[in-house]
């Protein structure tokens, strides 16, 4: 079993993004993860997959609930903060679903919107 990911790595994952996520929110998504270990471990997934899918997870549900990032900062003479709100965690969650191909993290609260729409009508 690939040991369980910390507050800390996950602050240094979002912060090496450029994302500050409080620490009560970290803790509370590395809860909603622990939901999902049982399925992630039946699925023998082996040590690497296990911690990438679980970064990925824990990653995504911070950035997609907090939509924005800082871009730049000034301050002295004038205080300044500009933000990104953009960032491409579509290739983030493209890769979370390539790794978790049992669909374990399905559930968690990941927005990252839709590039392209599906509508099925089944007729009977």
């Amino acid at each position: 079993m690939a040991e369980q990911i910390t507050a800390a790595q996950v602050k240094q994952q979002l912060s090496a993004l450029g994302y500050t996520v409080p620490d009560f929110m970290i803790d509370a998504y590395l809860c909603k993860l622990e939901g999902i270990n049982a399925c992630l471990e039946a699925a023998g997934y082996d040590d690497c997959d296990l911690i990438l899918i679980r970064v990925y997870a824990v990653t995504l549900m911070a950035v997609t609930a907090f939509g924005q990032r800082i871009k730049s900062q000034s301050a002295p003479s004038g205080a300044s903060r500009s933000f990104d709100y953009s960032g491409d965690i579509k290739n983030m969650r493209n890769t979370l679903v390539a790794l978790d191909k049992t669909g374990c993290t399905s559930g968690l609260p990941i927005d990252v919107g839709s590039s392209v729409g599906f509508f099925d009508v089944v007729g009977g």
